[in-house]
């Protein structure tokens, strides 16, 4: 679906590929953005139109990938979709670069200066205020990054399309309810979304993999456990739940990790074979966790969402007003209920309330990624291997002929004789430029080329991603 603009930029709705290209035939559309695809009707004015079609936005945000799905609030069309890879582990790794070279600089040339600034930690006796600056809310660059990515994007959106609703996945896991049953009665907490929220929290935990073989054993299909079976006295409790497969699940039976580990050691001296070897790692990971150290991920990634999603939703109820919050596991839920596929933009589809018979797929399956690639570097210098700035102050021109690395250009490269380009024909992508006037391009199919800056012209400035438009499985194939 492609984005429509009324003569004067004002939000006016969606239009299909088909109907797009004829008006452009035409000469009543013309293009004003490439990614995302978004047309200027010539000859409508917004402000004529009685009814015009108003659109909810919904969000399942993430660490590394976002999914935004927008729906048509009168017809519960799926619209438009797109993913948003974030990049919260090169600012990561970009700040640790940058606090290695000035820890270097600072031991090799000033090791007996007082520190400059004051978030050190002091003796009490000391007189001088350390108190951290950071206010509340505050968030690590790497974090933010992300959070801010999506919120750059609704207000993007929200320019061309008419967005007065919204619904964002706030919670990726309730633990305080999963811990306490009677925090928001029994009722709730033993209902329907009672199994999805744990067993979610322990997919995500135990990085999908069954904790007492590894995946040896080939079931692919993974079950909340109990390590002490609830028929001898164990709970509900996340400290009592583990991640299984079910091939591991029904050998277990309702015996402890301790008496199931003594009946494998009993067994396996006649044993052969791959049966042997899956009760060889058996024995490993079940003592891992008995010993209270199991094959779990430290849930990093999870923390990072944990940590935005307040500054996300304080955002989100500034620009709606209103905005409809929703779980994970109510996500979950909702996309195994309509039988809708894994993707990004899927799980946004599902946040929240949804129809009893799902959406109308408009879009065909075709979404909208866009990878963040950031704008460039503050660094004024370059560092050598050691980590030392080396060349401390250079040229901060970006631009050479007119683009700059990032922009969205068009090269149409003629046949030359008798020595032809590399090269030839029409490439469109991102291009990286040089002063020397060669430029690379990167075309939408992933194809990287070299062409003269003379046969480039610009399409879209850069906005900091990378775009591509991908296909996942339309709505009910």
């Amino acid at each position: 679906m492609i984005i429509a603009l009324d003569k004067y930029k004002r939000p006016l709705g969606f239009l299909t590929e088909r109907r797009c290209r004829i008006l452009m035939e035409r000469k009543r559309a013309v293009l004003y953005r490439v990614f995302p695809t978004v047309v200027i009707l010539m000859d409508v004015d917004a402000r004529t139109i009685p009814d015009l079609p108003s659109f909810r936005i919904k969000i399942d945000p993430g660490s590394k990938y976002t999914g935004i799905a927008i729906i048509r609030n009168d017809t519960d069309e799926f619209v438009y979709a797109m993913q948003i890879e974030h990049r919260g582990d090169a600012v990561r790794a970009a700040l640790n670069k940058r606090k290695n070279a000035r820890r270097n600089r600072r031991s090799r040339e000033t090791g007996y200066r007082r520190a400059k600034w004051g978030n050190r930690c002091l003796s009490e006796k000391d007189k001088r205020s350390y108190d951290s600056s950071r206010e509340d809310g505050w968030l690590p660059p790497s974090i933010r990054s992300a959070a801010d990515n999506v919120i750059s994007w609704v207000r993007r959106l929200g320019r061309w399309i008419n967005l007065t609703e919204c619904s964002f996945e706030a919670v990726r896991f309730d633990t305080q309810l999963m811990e306490d049953p009677d925090i928001e009665g029994e009722e709730y907490q033993h209902g329907t979304l009672f199994g999805l929220e744990i067993k979610e929290y322990l997919m995500e935990k135990f990085g999908h993999t069954c904790q007492y073989c590894g995946g040896k054993s080939g079931d692919p299909v993974l079950e909340w456990e109990h390590m002490r079976p609830k028929s001898r006295g164990g709970s509900d409790r996340v400290k009592n739940a583990l991640l299984s497969c079910s091939s591991c699940n029904k050998d277990k039976g309702n015996r402890t990790p301790e008496e199931w580990l003594e009946q494998i050691k009993a067994r396996l001296p006649r044993e052969k074979g791959k049966r042997k070897e899956l009760d060889e790692e058996r024995v490993k990971l079940i003592q891992k966790v008995i010993d209270g150290k199991p094959q779990g991920s430290a849930l990093r990634y999870a923390a990072w969402v944990s940590s935005s999603r307040r500054y996300l939703e304080k955002a989100l109820f500034g620009i709606f007003g209103d905005v409809e919050c929703s779980s994970g596991g109510r996500t979950k839920y909702n996309r195994t209920e309509l039988g809708y596929p894994k993707e990004h933009h899927y799980d946004a589809l599902c946040v929240g309330t949804v129809p009893e018979k799902g959406y109308h797929d408009r879009t065909n399956g075709y979404y909208l990624y866009a990878k963040a690639a950031g704008r460039g570097t503050r660094l004024r210098g370059h560092l050598n291997k050691c980590g030392v700035i080396a060349t401390k102050w250079t040229d901060r021109k970006k631009g050479f002929f007119g683009f700059q690395t990032g922009d969205i250009v068009v090269a149409e490269v003629p046949h030359k004789t008798p020595k032809p380009y590399k090269y030839e024909g029409r490439f469109v992508g991102r291009v990286m430029v040089r002063a020397t006037g060669s430029f690379d391009i990167k075309t939408t199919d992933g194809k990287l080329v070299t062409v003269k800056e003379q046969y480039c012209r610009l399409l879209q400035a850069n906005s900091g991603y990378h775009y591509t438009m991908k296909r996942a499985i339309p709505l009910g194939h």
